[in-house]
């Protein structure tokens, strides 16, 4: 297996915000969801440069073992959330393609936003490995939102209007940053002049098929398989090993 980025993969890591609740916040039960907010970095202390954003990406786990012994009906938490696109598409879903009840927890994937100059360097296959390490058991499903930024309109108002990005200029001082809007940072007006939407689409879906995602109906939803993540762990093990002299 030949690995053109691979220098690149080995000084990327992952930082996850969780937010928890023992208590109600928002709506009704949703004390059974834990929202993860995170950002991916490349390491460059080989450069005596501070870590560099390479993008940022939200994950909502929905305890649904737990749902279950209290009693809560998860069709009514999912339309107390319908405002946000992935909800709403997996009521439809549950309706008519899946059977979330049977698995412990749903992990869904809700955005996910990387800088221009880290996309097709294979970012994303390293991110859903991530996912998998972090997330995956037999008893639990991933569901991802695979939809382009520009036509989700909650998180291109947030990466419009909303979000700043934080760029530490020195190793040694934290305090030393530049605070750079989101859509800058991330070229977010770039996507608009992307205007075919199908196009849009198909570049999407075809990358989810890669990470070993499978598309639900005709939504804009994927499950995960892990198969293909696992052989590409497999294959990267082999390389490393091979580069160490340990085969």
């Amino acid at each position: 297996m030949e690995i053109k980025d691979w220098n690149l993969w080995n000084n990327i890591t992952f930082k996850t915000t969780n937010f928890i609740k023992n208590y109600d916040l928002v709506a009704l039960n949703d004390n059974v969801i834990t929202e993860h907010e995170g950002e991916i970095f490349e390491i460059r202390t080989h450069l005596n440069k501070p870590p560099f954003i390479v993008g940022e990406f939200g994950i909502s786990v929905w305890n649904i073992k737990l749902a279950l012994k209290l009693g809560i009906d998860i069709n009514q938490l999912l339309k107390d959330h319908q405002a946000e696109n992935v909800y709403d598409e997996l009521r439809d879903a549950i309706k008519n393609e899946i059977g979330i009840h049977m698995y412990s927890k749903v992990i869904l994937i809700q955005n996910f936003i990387l800088h221009p100059n880290y996309r097709k360097h294979g970012i994303t296959e390293e991110f859903i490995e991530f996912v998998y390490r972090g997330f995956y058991d037999d008893n639990n499903i991933i569901i991802a939102l695979v939809k382009p930024l520009q036509d989700n309109p909650i998180d291109i108002d947030f990466f419009l209007n909303q979000k700043h990005v934080e760029v530490r200029r020195v190793v040694k001082n934290y305090h030393d940053v530049d605070v750079v809007p989101a859509k800058e940072y991330y070229s977010i007006e770039d996507l608009f002049k992307k205007t075919d939407r199908e196009i849009n689409e198909y570049k999407l879906f075809a990358l989810a098929n890669k990470c070993g995602f499978n598309r639900i109906g005709d939504s804009h939803l994927f499950t995960f398989n892990p198969e293909r993540i696992l052989q590409r762990i497999r294959e990267k093990r082999e390389v490393q090993q091979k580069n160490n002299g340990l085969i």
